[in-house]
Parts: structure tokens; sequence; C-alpha cells
């Protein structure tokens, strides 16, 4: 497929991120706008191909100077403040703005101390000027600023996996259906443009190159974890020891091998520690699924395996009824994936009936969280929509109805 087609039908999906920027310039002269945004995704989500197309757009507003743009994966950020401020100050535009693509390679060392050099020697001051809107691109969220100033005017943007609506858009003049696409690629940008540049590609082969493409240079057991991992929306250490056999292992540099795994695909981005639920989850869940297929259909049988030592698992740490909202989505998930050979109603009436089944052990839940979870899919839409295929809307309704009821129940 052509990079300009590519560019063009990617661009026109991310149209309401782009208007956040020329919402924050529109906002500026009363003090209350965001004065620094970051759109950030995984590789591959599309984010070069964003900044690219927001700096023509920028550049062709006569009341906007753009100051410059800066990859800060080819350029030492190290001498970067003075020439830009420089640059800024001699703008005579009444808004400025500066791009960054690839900020997050500040944050590879692991004191941070060049990020957080990088802001505050340049970001804050921008920030100060309060005429200056400060855009960069990045492979996670950035929320570690120090400043308070730069944290009050920020804000983060996910250039997440595309909607069937969006992928709609990308192949509307092409001879694929965008059902065929969402569901071989999950939305995600680079593996839907390499699918229909191969339109001989079956699933097996898109799925292929997702494990290729995400989890290049890195060592074979890292790699193995990795696609381990992408089998759990949420997962510890424990539970990869346990899918692997090293559940009952107490040895230490055993524990500390995992520990050092992790810490590759999180220093990569291709995993982050989710505070609220004191796990870790895939930055992205589209490569997640990825991952996730091309092990499923490499290993059918160890996939299965280690769905039913996930669903054992849950179903124990769930029994508390204080780390339920932390812990149902993921308990009801593994639940279905222990019978995902059958049709969605069924699997959805399996976890109908394992619901029902644990309702004894939820006394003194908190039920308003619960029910939040279960509804937004843990905060996560994409994990949502895999929920709801996998058992089906009707059965995802009468669990959160159960769930409401449950509340009625045991706080009376």
């Amino acid at each position: 497929m052509p990079k300009t087609t590519h560019s063009n039908a990617l661009m026109a999906s991310r149209l309401n991120l782009a208007e956040k920027v020329l919402d924050a310039l529109g906002k500026m002269s009363n003090g209350a706008s965001p004065l620094l945004l970051v759109f950030w995704g995984s590789r591959g989500s599309g984010k070069t191909t964003f900044l690219e197309e927001v700096n023509k757009r920028l550049s062709a507003k006569v009341n906007v100077g753009v100051a410059g743009f800066w990859d800060l994966s080819k350029t030492t950020a190290k001498g970067l403040p003075p020439k830009i401020l420089k640059s800024v100050g001699n703008k005579k535009e009444a808004y400025k703005t500066v791009i960054f693509d690839n900020m997050d390679v500040l944050l590879k060392d692991p004191s941070g101390r060049d990020f957080f050099d990088f802001e505050s020697s340049l970001v804050l001051p921008l920030v100060e000027r309060g005429d200056t809107l400060i855009i960069a691109g990045s492979q996670l969220e950035l929320s570690q600023w120090q400043e308070y100033d730069v944290r009050l005017r920020q804000e983060n943007h996910q250039l997440g996996p595309l909607s069937l609506d969006e992928v709609r858009e990308m192949v509307k003049d092409g001879k694929l259906g965008a059902e065929t696409v969402h569901n071989l690629t999950f939305g995600h940008p680079k593996v839907m443009e390499e699918y229909l540049a191969h339109p001989k590609w079956k699933k097996a082969d898109a799925a292929r190159f997702a494990s290729k493409y995400f989890l290049e240079e890195l060592p074979a057991e890292t790699k193995e974890i990795a696609q381990i991992a992408s089998l759990f929306p949420a997962f510890n250490v424990y539970i990869l020891k346990k899918s692997r056999g090293d559940g009952n292992s107490e040895d230490d540099a055993l524990l500390a091998r995992y520990n050092g795994q992790i810490n590759e695909l999180t220093r990569r981005w291709i995993i982050r520690f989710d505070t609220d639920s004191g796990a870790y989850r895939f930055t992205d869940n589209a490569v997640r699924r990825l991952l996730a297929l091309d092990y499923g259909l490499k290993q059918p049988k160890r996939f299965a395996e280690i769905q039913r030592i996930a669903a054992n698992y849950f179903q124990e740490e769930a029994k508390s009824a204080a780390f339920l909202p932390q812990l149902i989505v993921s308990a009801v998930y593994h639940q279905a994936q222990t019978v995902r050979a059958q049709a969605s109603g069924k699997r959805g009436a399996h976890c109908v009936k394992w619901v029902r089944s644990m309702r004894d052990h939820w006394n003194g839940a908190n039920w308003k969280q619960v029910l939040q979870k279960w509804k937004s899919g843990d905060g996560d839409p994409e994990l949502k929509g895999e929920i709801l295929s996998l058992v089906g809307e009707i059965c995802h309704k009468k669990i959160a109805s159960m769930f409401s009821t449950y509340k009625i129940e045991l706080e009376a």
C-alpha cells in the first residue's frame, strides 16, 4: 500500500485528536488552555505521521509560528534548550508552537535525569511564556513532570488502535472488507498497513508479523515471557511464573530473572505498571491481542492450559471482596477464555454461572467500583470490546445486572 495513501487515510481517522491542537491554540489567550500536549502510542501507531500532518497544518496558519520540529531519537537534547528558546523568541506571530517526536527517549536513563533536565531548562520556560504550545509524541503516557506549572498545563492523548469506523475510512476504496481487516489486525495502524500490502495474508501471517515487529531484538526468553504475558489483560510476576511451571519456586535468582525480563519489557514501553490495579498491563491492547493471537495459533494446547491456570488463579484471588474491583474483569475474562472454543452465547452463559457461584464470597465488596470496572472494561475501551466479543452483549448486561442486584442484597 503506498505510504501517502496510508498517511492520508490515517490522518482522516485522527482528525478528532488534531482538533485538540487547534482547540488549545484557540483558548490560549484566556490563560486556561493546555500548553503541553502529548500524543502517545505504541510503536507503529502513527505518531510521526500525525505530528508531521499537524506541523503542516500549523505552518499554513498566518497567526501561528512553528519554531521547529525535533526528533529527540535523532537529536541530542542537551544543547537544544537555548537554541529553541531563541527560535521561539524570534517568532513574531501571536501564537508559537514547538514540536518534538519521540520524547520518551529522554526516559531511557533509569534516573530520569535527561527528562527532568529537559523539563526544567526548556519545557518550564516555554510554559511560563504563556504563548507557546508544546506538542510531543511519545511511546508512553508522560505524567512524570516534576514542575507544578507543567503538570497543571499538560494533557496526554493516546493514539490508540483504530476503531471499526476508522478502519472503514482507511479501506473504503479497497477490495477488503473493514470487518475482516479489523478482526485480523485489531486496528493497529502498522499491522494494517502491512496486511493491506499483502492481500494474500491470512490471520497467522498478520500475527506472525506483529510478533516479529514488536518483539524484535529481544532475547528468546524475554520474547516468550512477553507472549505469555499477552494472554493476560493484567498480570503480575507470580502468575507469569505459575504459567511457566515456576509458581512454587522460591529461588531468589529465578525471581530476579523474571523481574529482569519485566523491567526490559517496561523499558521498551511494551508493558507498564498500573498503580490503580497493582498489576502490569500492555501499553497497547491491540499489540497484546496480536501477540496472544500468534501464541494461540502456534501453541494452542499451551494457550488453553495457561488460560485454565489463570482462571483458577483469579478465581481464588477474587474470593477477597476487598480486591474484587481490581480483579473482576480479569476473573471473568479468563473464565470466558477457558471455553473459547464454544459459541459466544455459551461462553457468556458459563461466565454468568460462574458469577452466580461466587456471590457468597463478595459480601462487603465496593459494588459501585465493581460495576464501573465491569461496564468500562477496567477503563479500557479495547478490552471492553474484546470481552463483549467473548461473552456477548446480552450476557455482559446480565452480569452488570447481577452486580446491581448483589449490591442491594449484600448491603441490606
